[in-house]
């Protein structure tokens, strides 16, 4: 596994971590304010999904490679990929860590993108068997 890709996934492993050890606490405070300083909240859940994408792939060796191949084969840094700088992405991840409440929306909606990417698919898939 090439370094990038070993902080890439360390960095989502985290990231989910944080979301359930903090789902857990109770904040009774209005929702806060969503500073501009960090990733809009459609660019976040598109590279969180990006990075479910990325090691679903590698987990599964979809391009059926041998193992000593894989770094090569599955190097893929939804960062770099959509312009964003991992500084930015790090003080996106701190802020909905310190908004669990936040965090839990973004990962709902990184789901529902996630399951409208398969339902498409797999609308393709049968559509090609109908033929």
């Amino acid at each position: 596994m090439t370094p990038t890709r070993m902080i890439n996934s360390r960095l989502f492993k985290l990231s989910a971590f944080a979301l359930l050890l903090l789902a857990c606490t109770e904040n009774y405070n209005a929702p806060p304010e969503i500073p501009n300083t960090i990733l809009p909240a459609a660019t976040f859940e598109k590279i969180l999904a990006d990075f479910a994408l990325a090691e679903s792939a590698s987990n599964m060796n979809i391009k059926n490679v041998p193992v000593n191949k894989l770094d090569t084969t599955y190097a893929f840094d939804p960062l770099e990929e959509n312009n964003v700088r991992k500084s930015l992405y790090d003080s996106t991840i701190q802020f909905y860590a310190q908004h669990p409440e936040l965090y839990k929306k973004i990962y709902e909606n990184v789901l529902t993108l996630l399951s409208e990417m398969q339902a498409r698919r797999d609308s393709l898939s049968m559509d090609s068997i109908a033929k």
